[in-house]
């Protein structure tokens, strides 16, 4: 019987690929941009590349920037990082769908949890900007313990917060190594939400439950704990 739903935040919980094409049109104030490059080919290419190399790492998104020639002078990658870093201070635009779940989560009995890596700092401030920081029974931002996805530390910490067993819970997240195998791994049964579409690893098996969005757990809960009782 499925009792708690977990989340990651980042690519699933808030729109992502809205707000990076907030955060593309200020590349312009920041970086030397070169002739004849348009908001609208940044916007692009911003966006492919996080799709593309997101699960990868930030280097690799970087790197892929720099390649699509749109920077006169190409900034560092920590000149980069930095940027990012600072906007995602500022911008997060919201689900409409994403509130609504997990209040209906929470209505129907189900406990629900959120571990992200990252600084307690930045990811409570995006949990704030999409009005979602009340909605979980247990928050863990990685760096307050001191261990990340995908080591199973974080998933064993959430199951004990909530009082039930791994596979008690759902693990919701777009991250093939670190929400679907990392979660695997510390018993939960992983649900993938296909936000960037790319699955960038070909050695790990794509797990039976995916999902487009969010939007679609409550019936995924349903269904599950239906097909128990019977």
């Amino acid at each position: 019987m499925i009792k708690a739903a977990v989340f990651d935040l980042d690519h699933t919980l808030f729109d992502r690929y809205s707000t990076l094409k907030i955060v593309a049109k200020e590349f312009r104030l920041f970086f030397d941009i070169a002739d004849g490059i348009t908001d609208e080919y940044i916007t692009e290419k911003f966006i492919y590349a996080d799709k593309q190399f997101v699960h990868i790492g930030w280097p690799s998104i970087h790197k892929y920037l720099i390649e699509s020639g749109f920077f006169r002078n190409p900034p560092t990658f920590e000149e980069y990082s930095s940027f990012l870093l600072e906007r995602f201070h500022h911008y997060a635009v919201p689900f409409p769908f994403t509130r609504p779940m997990l209040l209906k989560l929470r209505e129907s009995g189900i406990k629900t949890g959120l571990i992200t890596n990252g600084s307690h700092e930045l990811q409570y401030k995006k949990l704030e900007m999409v009005g979602i920081d009340d909605c979980f029974d247990s928050i863990i931002a990685t760096r307050d313990i001191g261990v990340h996805k995908p080591e199973r530390g974080p998933f064993d910490i959430m199951a004990a917060r909530l009082r039930l067993k791994a596979e008690e819970c759902l693990y919701i997240g777009d991250n093939p190594l670190n929400d679907v195998e990392a979660s695997r791994r510390a018993g939960y049964i992983p649900v993938w939400i296909k936000t960037t579409g790319t699955w960038c690893y070909p050695e790990i098996e794509k797990p039976e439950l995916q999902a487009e969005t969010v939007e679609e757990i409550p019936a995924i809960i349903e269904k599950l704990n239906s097909a128990e009782k019977e």
